[in-house]
């Protein structure tokens, strides 16, 4: 009996159609066999067209996500094929020479819902969808036999999981991690808690703009506002700023960041409070900085609430620029897919104005090279960032 088919219904623009992967719920005219949550399906369109191999689950909104526009089974030789293609695209760009780097990311890499990180012989494993996790003891047999990692830590404790019906958990897939593991990014010595920590223990998407925005430090006073871990902190004290104060809401980051910039020898001012409190409050004390860096949290996870985050990242934006100097430098990020590149412009722009400053790109960045962007998936591209100049106006 050969795998469910899948059809697509008529009177929809189905985005499956100009390349993207996903098919939801409303999108599906019928399934015809038995279609196994966490099994695959063959996805026909309303025309009968064949359109390829999908992993499915019911459960989720999401209903099929395609991977092999062919007729293909999710088998052991096709995801160790999978996993083989993905270390060689980072092998040709010369990032498998970095301590720590993506190996994996799902779509990406034609594998939907995983996701491999690697710091330095320990490898952390995300599977997010229903299919993957169904999966995962194979897929970490043929993550050690490729890479020889002494380690394998499953970090399934995304909230996008409960999406697919799967539960949030952590575990060991091969071998021990008892302690944390230390690893260079950027030049910087970092201990990591791979237990713990956001995302798979650090914020590997930045790696390549730690460098990019310590570039402009040096003789600066430096703001670095949501630093988290403190690496554009640490960075900018690198590279030869005169001072930086780094704020983060998170007593427990600080306190990791104040580690490594006494076992660095980084003189940092580590501050615990709300940013937009203490922007205010530095606002108010007429406090000014030569370099202020905004890497907010994504404040919205779906379109219903978007604008209502473009305000807050709006107020942010205007408070920034009132304590920054004459030709002082500001680098700002976005890491929502739900907000494009040119609603952060349309955002700049509006700061500008109603700050009556003028701004000047010098640099505009984006995710690291390891977190590649499929053109056809809007959603592989949910990185921005600028780094701009306020011009002197005399």
């Amino acid at each position: 009996m050969g795998p469910a088919v899948l059809y697509l219904n008529k009177g929809v623009r189905h985005r499956i159609l100009d390349g993207h992967p996903w098919v939801f719920a409303s999108e599906v005219e019928r399934v015809d066999g038995e279609a196994v949550d966490g099994g695959t399906v063959q996805i026909v369109s309303p025309k009968g067209q064949p359109l390829g191999s999908a992993i499915y689950n019911r459960r989720s909104q999401i209903v099929a996500r395609r991977y092999s526009r062919g007729s293909a089974a999710l088998d052991e030789t096709l995801i160790r094929r999978r996993i083989d293609r993905a270390f060689a695209h980072r092998q040709a760009l010369g990032l498998d020479k970095r301590d720590a780097c993506r190996l994996v990311w799902s779509e990406s890499d034609q594998l939907p819902g995983l996701i491999v990180d690697r710091y330095g012989d320990v490898l952390v494993v995300q599977t997010l969808t229903l299919a993957m996790a169904q999966r995962e003891d194979l897929i970490a047999r043929l993550l050690v036999e490729k890479s020889g990692a002494r380690a394998v830590l499953a970090r399934n404790d995304a909230v996008v999981r409960q999406l697919e019906g799967l539960p949030l958990e952590r575990r060991m897939l091969h071998g021990e991690l008892a302690g944390p593991v230390e690893i260079a990014i950027a030049g910087i010595r970092y201990r990591l808690d791979l237990w713990s920590g956001q995302k798979t223990g650090f914020y590997l998407d930045q790696v390549e703009n730690y460098a990019a925005v310590a570039a402009h430090a040096r003789g600066r006073r430096v703001l670095d506002c949501f630093t988290n871990q403190g690496a554009f902190a640490l960075s900018a004290m690198r590279a030869g700023a005169t001072s930086c104060r780094a704020i983060d809401q998170s007593a427990e980051v600080l306190r990791l960041a104040a580690a490594t910039a006494a076992a660095e020898k980084l003189p940092v001012e580590w501050v615990q409070g709300n940013v937009f409190d203490l922007l205010r409050a530095a606002e108010q004390a007429r406090e000014t900085y030569d370099l202020v860096i905004l890497d907010p949290p994504s404040f919205t996870k779906g379109k219903g609430n978007r604008e209502a985050a473009l305000r807050g990242y709006h107020e942010l934006h205007l408070r920034a620029l009132r304590l920054l100097t004459n030709n002082g430098i500001m680098a700002t990020f976005s890491c929502s897919h739900h907000v494009t590149a040119a609603d952060w412009t349309g955002l700049l722009e509006r700061a500008a104005r109603d700050t009556g400053t003028t701004l000047r790109i010098r640099q505009r960045l984006g995710q690291a090279h390891d977190h590649p962007v499929l053109v056809n998936v809007p959603e592989t591209e949910y990185l921005h960032g600028y780094v701009v100049e306020k011009v002197e106006d005399a």
